[in-house]
């Protein structure tokens, strides 16, 4: 696996986090209050209302699982592109502005429009930037970066 394909499927990974922290979030909005029957028969409807809060907890625990899963990969990109100690990694070999490009346009799975705001350089230059450190990073190696 080369450096592109290694960070796309990090930043899908955290694309999809972000996808289930959003269901997370309408699921626990539709366990909210709900108007009050005062008719005989009630309001109807034979479910319980604590399957669907029984279902939200299971799958906020499924949920978190995995975003600790996934958060470990995060985390050794991010040794890739600053060092353990935060001062190594490409940043140090290559510089900043690759690494924080990187960093931001896969790892925080941010919009080319909002990474290009934050570096103060057009999008194309910051995907510039991303495929220049995709290039250096296969050139000396994930180990190499690690160890730096």
């Amino acid at each position: 696996m080369d450096a592109k394909e290694y960070f796309e499927r990090i930043r899908d990974e955290v694309a999809s986090i972000e996808h289930a922290k959003e269901m997370l979030a309408r699921l626990k909005a539709r366990e909210g209050a709900k108007a009050q029957s005062y008719s005989a028969g009630g309001g109807g409807g034979g479910s319980d209302p604590m399957d669907a809060i029984n279902g939200r907890i299971d799958f906020e625990g499924r949920l978190e699982r995995r975003i600790a899963d996934s958060q470990a990969e995060v985390d050794e990109a991010c040794v890739l592109l600053y060092g353990a100690d935060n001062r190594g990694g490409l940043a140090k070999l290559k510089g900043n502005r690759y690494a924080d490009a990187l960093c931001m346009a896969y790892l925080q799975a941010m919009q080319w429009d909002e990474i290009a705001d934050v570096m103060q350089c057009s999008r194309q230059w910051c995907r510039e930037l991303c495929n220049t450190g995709f290039r250096y990073i296969d050139e000396v190696g994930f180990a190499a970066l690690k160890d730096i």
